[in-house]
């Protein structure tokens, strides 16, 4: 038997870059789905918000975790409301009706929403390029910071003193963690380029797509400049020079959000009734 967030699925996609139609031969099949819990976890003591594979590469939400995330604009989320059509794996009419309603989730926070998913991403850049160009020469020791081992504990000489310390022990950890568990294709690509240029083609296409939303107010999921940003992926730009691109999307991005002509907060009543509807429709038959 199959599990009801399979069985109840009413929405499932394609996700990732297969998705953007920035994939290549090795990249994962990624999808997303939409399911309604049963009646007896939604009516009662049950509980059930998500379920994803061991690898993260399938995840399906339930209805109403899913519009509470499209509600705060998470970009992985208003991506799998506006994907292609071609990337639809399973829309039932439940399914149709989310889609066909989904523009009560679009605001300006899903602009900003997208902006700062990118400057995670060049943040995520800019440590692993100081790691790469120069990385921690050795594991730091108390004593190097002054301290001083006393029936069994370190002590040090100041405040400051531990600070930077634990600050430069926290700095190697995280150093170290990367390094062992770093993608042998991320490290292949920061090798041949200096950094990770799969990581900046996401960067430009979440700023890209920030600013579409905000200006347009659209998502282009299946990326129109597909070609420019696999050329980002090939090393195109170097750092420098993505750094200085980065800052001026970034800045353009937060000059769209004041014209925008989305509302400033999406429609939550909209969603809760849309939530509510399709609930009903699939527990009872009711008509959506």
């Amino acid at each position: 038997m199959t599990a009801f967030w399979e069985d109840n699925v009413i929405l499932k996609v394609v996700s990732g870059s297969r998705a953007h139609g920035l994939s290549t031969p090795e990249s994962d099949e990624d999808t997303r789905g939409v399911c309604v819990p049963p009646r007896e976890v939604l009516l009662g003591l049950q509980e059930f918000e998500q379920h994803e594979n061991p690898s993260g590469d399938h995840v399906v939400y339930s209805l109403a975790k899913f519009a509470r995330l499209a509600l705060q604009g998470n970009p992985n989320i208003i991506e799998t409301l506006f994907t292609d059509e071609r990337h639809l794996l399973v829309c039932t009419q439940h399914g149709q009706r989310l889609r066909d309603a989904r523009d009560i989730f679009l605001s300006r926070r899903v602009g900003e929403r997208f902006s700062g998913y990118a400057v995670d991403q060049l943040r995520r850049l800019e440590r692993h390029y100081r790691w790469l160009t120069g990385p921690p020469p050795s594991k730091p020791e108390p004593e190097s910071f002054g301290a001083v081992l006393i029936a069994g504990r370190h002590k040090f000489p100041s405040a400051d003193a531990e600070r930077n310390y634990r600050a430069a022990w926290k700095h190697w950890n995280h150093y170290e963690t990367w390094r062992k568990s770093r993608n042998p294709k991320r490290g292949a690509l920061e090798e041949a380029h200096g950094y990770d240029t799969k990581h900046a083609m996401h960067l430009c296409r979440l700023l890209k797509m920030g600013q579409e939303i905000l200006a347009e107010g659209v998502v282009r999921v299946w990326r129109p400049d597909a070609e420019w940003l696999m050329g980002v992926r090939r090393g195109s730009m170097t750092y420098a020079e993505l750094k200085v691109w980065a800052a001026d999307q970034e800045t353009r991005l937060n000059e769209l959000v004041a014209g925008s002509p989305l509302p400033e907060e999406p429609d939550h009543a909209a969603a809760e009734r849309l939530v509510m509807e399709i609930h009903e429709g699939f527990l009872f038959g009711r008509k959506i």
